[in-house]
């Protein structure tokens, strides 16, 4: 490390001079393109020598471009270097300077600290101790920033000497670089409101400061047009702004100056001018672009360090929602002539893109508050906002009328920081929250999409899980126990939980099990417990509770979509899956199966008793494209069939250890179902009078066997005869029951069965699936 002595000796301003002689040949040389340009050979000549001249003169053009090109490199490193050890040196000498003051002195070879006088009182002792260790932190820190400057400065520098790299473009864009950073602040600010096009190559090399400037010039600009009634009634306003936005939207570093001077107040007069507008349709498509970018500019403004996230987001919530004191309410009213619907502008804001964390906890608290405070009047202030704003199914791609809920969309914000999204719901008020926000509250604008997207994004992410099990658990927990009981969670009203709760639903399918297994109609209240799934998956401590009741109102509402069916039919199939991988992992390949036929048997017990459940729900429930009860169950059980294919196999491989050798969401892993074999498995099943004409009850039986045996051979617990593979796999894959003419499932099943007797017991299998969903069946 660099010693005190030699920094002191150190002329910063001599690596100035070096960068201001080179910035000086780097303008000269940018100053030929124009004679490079008017020297090479024209294309007109034809003659032998032509085309060896352009590629000499490109060749030489480009080694020019090269050669300017690492200048800028070394000129940053010279400027970054100077600065930073003239700070260096600053510091150096202060604390030189107060340990003079202290009677101390500073080694020129080590930097070390050491005190010259005596002592008598301890607190004076005490004291200059505390004063010697601070001034041995700074000048060790000094020393380091020194060190660390020349040794970039000599890496640029060996850098530009043994490599031949351009990382800026032509001599034309350097030129245009070098006539750029010759400006002052002011002009560049100018240059690039003028100039905006110009960002996608300059904007690398402006410095923060005027990037700062540039925002905040924006804003200024934006505000001023929003305090003006008409202000965006002029197109070329409109098309100047969204031009500016769309070049500098991308940048944290200008857009979060931008809003700032903005505000949240201005923000919210922006969009109540464009909607303003947008009513008496004047420059909607182009109100509408600009409305994308004010949002992405946004979005953007909140990744920015600098940038106060959460009081923006309180602030922007206490506008919109008419909750600011008194003063700023007249204020932005005053200031801010056009009115409008302020729950649509937080929905719009809100339903799409990624806002940075401290952004959306500001929102989330501040919009918390406002509603459990008054429901009622949270109510009606968004039911204002129903129908009128022209913001409403902006880019939603929607057909008919679009209801905005902010808190909705608040929640999908939440599912994209799911650490947050936990301590929402389990800080001292998360028990309320949840009560609250799952038990009572109306989803029914977003069909109960936002809360179910964030618990699903909260429930599963791996950190929450990791780090916050008890929490993650309680949560999920909560979420199951309490979202049945929502007067608004039916079918009807929340189409847009079926798939993410389903696929939650997929991720804790063990808890699923253990309420099947109980399936004692209690009520139980939320809480965690250690569930022991037997040898050959693991004990999982602190996972959700579910009953059996709670469960069946999940399933009213998971399963009454074709991608909501698809996502439990994964979540079983994984299940049983999983169970057998760890069989396998035990006992070894086909030859294992032998040796624990009790733990295998248990395995397809259970197994066919949730398969068996579900079917049971699934039939009971309308789901839209299933012709009739006997389409659906005959659909589900195909898509079980299905996913045993998509399950990761060998699970040692695949999960890591476990148990023996496998995690316990193993489950959860498995790979969606295409969406054209989820459609491909109604459509073969249409003609539900198949299935009755040889009896649907009988029908379901033999396919949980079938179902059986497929996921054994496909763990590779039964081995497919060599003389059955051109049926059982034909493409070298095994088929699933989807693939089984109906007419033909009884030889499958009994084909099936010989395979398996002399490992497991039909007749326990069926009486598993019998019992306790004859009385549906037998119908």
């Amino acid at each position: 490390m660099v010693s005190p002595a030699e920094l002191e000796s150190w002329q910063p301003s001599s690596l100035t001079d070096i960068a201001e002689s080179i910035l000086s040949h780097r303008r000269t040389l940018t100053a030929l393109d124009d004679d490079l340009v008017d020297g090479r050979p024209p294309a007109s000549w034809t003659f032998a020598d032509a085309d060896a001249a352009r590629t000499t003169h490109d060749t030489l053009t480009a080694a020019l471009a090269t050669q300017v090109s690492e200048t800028t490199g070394v000129i940053d490193a010279l400027d970054a270097a100077a600065a930073a050890i003239t700070t260096a040196k600053s510091s150096l000498a202060g604390a030189k300077s107060t340990a003079r003051s202290y009677g101390m002195t500073v080694d020129p070879t080590t930097g070390a600290v050491r005190s010259t006088r005596t002592y008598e009182d301890d607190a004076e002792r005490a004291d200059a101790r505390l004063v010697q260790q601070d001034l041995a932190t700074q000048i060790t820190s000094a020393l380091n920033d020194a060190q660390a400057a020349d040794d970039a400065l000599a890496a640029a520098l060996t850098t530009a000497s043994t490599t031949d790299t351009n990382t800026l473009g032509t001599l034309t864009q350097q030129r245009e670089l070098a006539e750029f950073e010759a400006k002052t602040p002011s002009q560049q600010v100018q240059y690039l409101l003028e100039h905006p096009e110009a960002y996608a190559f300059l904007g690398e090399h402006v410095s923060p400061e005027v990037k700062a400037q540039l925002g905040e010039e924006l804003g200024a600009g934006l505000d001023g047009v929003a305090r003006d009634a008409t202000g965006f009634n002029d197109l070329e306003t409109v098309k100047r702004y969204s031009e500016l936005l769309g070049a500098f939207g991308d940048d944290p570093a200008v857009m979060g100056p931008m809003y700032e001077r903005l505000g949240p107040d201005g923000l919210l007069g922006a969009y109540n001018g464009m909607t303003s507008m947008m009513y008496v349709g004047s420059n909607v498509e182009e109100l509408g672009a600009l409305a994308g970018e004010l949002r992405a500019g946004l979005q953007t403004a909140t990744q920015d360090e600098g940038f106060d996230g959460r009081t923006f987001g309180e602030d922007l919530v206490r506008y919109a929602t008419y909750t600011t004191s008194d003063d700023a309410r007249d204020a932005f009213a005053s200031d801010y002539p056009s009115g409008g619907e302020h729950a649509a502008v937080l929905d719009y804001l809100l339903r799409d893109g990624e806002y940075g964390e401290d952004f959306v906890r500001g929102v989330a608290w501040e919009l918390d508050e406002f509603e459990r405070a008054e429901p009622l009047r949270a109510q009606t202030w968004t039911h204002h906002a129903s129908f009128a704003s022209p913001l409403n199914g902006l880019g939603t791609g929607t057909d008919g009328i679009y209801q905005p809920d902010p808190m909705a969309a608040t929640m999908g914000q939440l599912g994209q920081h799911p650490g947050l999204g936990l301590e929402f719901f389990s800080d001292s008020d998360g028990e309320k929250r949840s009560a609250y926000y799952f038990a009572e509250r109306d989803w029914s604008r977003d069909g109960f999409a936002g809360i179910s997207e964030a618990a699903l994004a909260i429930g599963t992410d791996p950190e929450n899980i990791a780090n916050d099990r008890h929490d993650t658990s309680m949560f999920v927990s909560r979420y199951f126990d309490q979202l049945p009981k929502n007067p608004e969670f039916d079918a009807d009203s929340a189409a847009g939980a079926a798939e993410p709760l389903a696929d939650l639903l997929k991720h804790y399918m063990p808890a699923v099990e253990g309420a099947v297994s109980a399936e004692n109609g209690i009520d139980a209240p939320a809480g965690v417990r250690t569930i022991a799934s037997g040898k050959f998956l693991p004990e999982m401590t602190d996972y959700p509770m579910l009953d059996s009741e709670s469960l069946d109102g999940l399933l009213k509402v998971a399963l009454s979509t074709d991608d909501g069916m698809a996502r439990i039919a994964e979540g079983v199939a994984g299940y049983r899956q999983a169970a057998l991988g760890g069989f396998q992992d035990q006992y070894g390949g086909a030859g294992g199966a032998e040796a624990d036929r009790t733990g295998l048997q248990n395995i397809l017990d259970s197994s066919v008793r949730l398969e068996g459940y579900l079917q049971h729900a699934v039939g009971e429930i309308a789901i839209e494209g299933a012709k009739s009860e006997d389409q659906r169950v005959a659909v589900f059980t195909s898509l079980v069939s299905e996913a045993v294919g998509l399950v990761p196999v060998p699970f040692a491989d695949e999960f890591g250890e476990v148990g023996g050798k496998l995690v316990e969401s193993a489950w959860g892993k498995v790979q969606e179902i295409p969406s054209d074999r989820i459609t491909e498995a109604f459509g073969s099943n249409e003609d539900a009078a198949r299935d009755e004409q040889t009896g649907d009850a009988q029908h379901g039986r033999m396919k949980a066997v079938l179902s059986s045996y497929l996921a054994m051979a496909n763990a590779g617990l039964i081995e497919v005869p060599p003389e059955a593979r051109s049926v059982w796999a034909p493409d070298g894959r095994l088929i699933s029951i989807a693939d089984i003419d109906p007419l033909q499932i009884p030889n499958y099943y009994n084909d099936a069965t010989t395979a398996m007797e002399s490992v497991i017991s039909e007749g326990d299998l069926l009486t598993m699936y019998k019992d306790p969903f004859t009385d549906w069946f037998d119908k």
